[in-house]
């Protein structure tokens, strides 16, 4: 009786966030969307692979999705200060529908090129540079405070439980029906989100955007200049973002060049890293706290290097998937825990701006870093690309941690 009791106590902690309505609502909304999401990611790079071949125009077409976000995150992050967000947030689903409409009807008919890859994903990419900081910014007002960190964790485990969903239904639907029919599915998806935002209950209205609204962007430069914990998080999300978070540009060349699979076996990774991520995920939501985030993101930078340096020397299925599920829960430690001690860091009348340029560096960073790891692999090697990329990480990771230690004694807000 009493373990029982113990892990329903376990449970109710690590899902708490759930008790609010309107984040329920939220929940429900994106782990549907966000599976369509990947499942849109899967087949795109997929096809992009079977019609050139080119490791190169895989960097370009995955640069091309985040490049808007380096060149509008800050504009992002002023609108989501000054601009009701419900608002913002279904306008921006409404324009991916659109966007993977358009994908879907050109390869069902058999019109698709690959500079119809680029563009969509441009589009895709300046939807993002709005939305995500919105959304990001939305987020707090769905709960209290207390329980801000599982609530990011939980959001957390949405996207990387939809990266176990939506690649295995890639791999079984693309086989038998195409990569339309995933384009498709993940049209209809964004109704989840649509409803969602409907339905939630918008209790702070304007009064965020009216104390923003004599703010400026350099504000959030200021904010962030005067945090040495945010500067530090920059730094390490910079260099992973530029390095780690790449190595998915090349996983079609792994499944179909080194373990000579199809595009089944790029589901299965992507499918394996997913489980990893989502189990760190219920982990942080579990057990994350502002100063035990801030002290071990480092240590999950060095062992994601170290994880997808053993990924990048193994030609053999078996071992390639089991360390994958690694490389995912390692990545997600950092990722997930560095948003959260941002967003505790972080003022709320800043909030937007802030996680703007947060986002530029996060995703910003990506589309070069793309264009040259595909570049790189083209004349070197995915396995020593990666390998490279790897060995970046962990020393990332290191200069984290020695610099935290050093200024520990600094006082944060958390």
């Amino acid at each position: 009786m009493g373990d029982k009791h113990v892990l329903a106590k376990e449970l109710f902690n690590t899902f708490r966030s759930l008790q609010y309505r309107n984040y329920r609502l939220y929940f429900i909304g994106q782990l549907l969307s966000l599976s369509g999401t990947w499942m849109q990611q899967v087949a795109l790079s997929w096809l992009v692979y079977r019609m050139t071949h080119s490791t190169y125009l895989l960097g370009v077409v995955e640069g091309a999705s985040l490049l808007p976000v380096m060149l509008l995150g800050l504009l992002g992050g002023w609108v989501a200060d000054h601009s009701r967000k419900k608002d913002v947030l279904i306008v921006c689903q409404l324009v991916a529908m659109i966007q993977a409409l358009v994908l879907a009807l050109l390869t069902f008919n058999n019109q698709i090129e690959v500079w119809h890859c680029i563009a969509l994903a441009l589009l895709l990419g300046t939807v993002n540079a709005f939305e995500i900081p919105t959304r990001q910014s939305f987020l707090p007002q769905l709960i209290d405070r207390k329980d801000l960190v599982n609530a990011i964790s939980l959001n957390s485990s949405i996207f990387n439980g939809a990266r176990i969903i939506g690649p295995a239904i890639a791999g079984l639907a693309i086989p038998f029906f195409g990569e339309a029919a995933c384009f498709f599915l993940n049209a209809a998806s964004y109704l989840s989100t649509l409803i969602a935002y409907i339905l939630i209950k918008d209790n702070n209205g304007n009064g965020q955007a009216d104390a923003a609204e004599k703010k400026a962007i350099a504000d959030g430069v200021k904010f962030i200049l005067n945090s040495p914990t945010i500067v530090r998080l920059i730094f390490l999300g910079g260099v992973i973002s530029l390095c780690g978070m790449n190595y998915n540009v090349l996983m079609p060349v792994f499944a179909s060049d080194i373990l000579h699979g199809d595009v089944r076996t790029l589901a299965m990774l992507r499918a394996g890293a997913g489980l990893g991520a989502f189990s760190a995920a219920l982990l942080l939501a579990s057990r994350g706290k502002g100063e035990f985030l801030k002290v071990n993101l480092g240590f999950a930078s060095i062992l994601f290097g170290m994880s997808l340096f053993a990924f990048s020397l193994s030609s053999q299925y078996w071992l390639c998937q089991i360390i994958i599920v690694f490389v995912g829960f390692f990545l997600t430690s950092q990722l997930s825990g560095g948003h959260s001690l941002v967003q505790l860091a972080v003022k709320d009348d800043l909030r937007g701006r802030v996680l703007g340029i947060y986002l530029i560096v996060m995703m910003g960073f990506s589309p070069v870093g793309s264009l040259i790891i595909g570049w790189s692999a083209a004349h070197y090697g995915a396995p020593v690309v990666v390998s490279a990329c790897a060995c970046i990480c962990m020393v990332a990771g290191l200069v984290y941690t020695l610099w935290t230690r050093r200024d520990k004694s600094s006082s944060e807000d958390y």
